[in-house]
């Protein structure tokens, strides 16, 4: 079940969209990458620690014939998630979703997003991540891109429902 969640019904995906997966080289974050990368998507896996982790999980993605980048960076720090979305647009010209896999502060994270995200975009966290600040939530409303919670295994139901809007 999809908890406090919202999706435009104009919303579009690319045929590849380009997801930041947070803690996306363990566990419930390294599921969702595998499984958006399956989806055709472009991933870039965020890790603070466990490099060899991350480097894993970048084999593994690459192995099944998938795009993704590893970028180091604390959520908790402005120029990391400042760098964060400067070089997910490098390596993939853009951002269509953030995932956000842990229940860590994500206050940076939103307020980045709202200038990164593309337009009818998606941000979606687990329970207990904390709210998109109601300013920053206008501003991603305003541009279209949905934003919801769900518990650990239900966020690949969220950006299920999100992506097939447009029909797929």
């Amino acid at each position: 079940m999809i908890r406090d969640g919202e999706t435009g019904a104009s919303a579009r995906v690319p045929r590849e969209a380009v997801a930041i997966v947070t803690a996306g080289s363990v566990g419930t974050g390294r599921e969702v990458a595998g499984a958006l990368a399956g989806w055709g998507w472009a991933i870039v896996v965020v890790y603070l620690e466990h490099q060899p982790m991350a480097e894993a999980a970048v084999a593994e993605i690459l192995a099944a014939h998938g795009k993704i980048v590893a970028v180091r960076a604390d959520l908790a720090d402005d120029l990391d998630v400042q760098r964060l979305f400067a070089e997910s647009t490098a390596a993939f010209a853009g951002v269509d979703v953030v995932v956000h896999t842990t229940t860590d502060s994500a206050s940076l994270l939103y307020r980045h997003a709202a200038g990164h995200v593309r337009s009818r975009g998606a941000i979606v966290t687990v329970l207990g991540a904390g709210p998109v600040p109601p300013e920053i939530a206008r501003q991603l409303r305003a541009r279209e891109i949905s934003i919801g919670s769900a518990p650990e295994g239900e966020l690949l139901a969220f950006l299920d429902v999100w992506r097939r809007q447009d029909g797929r």
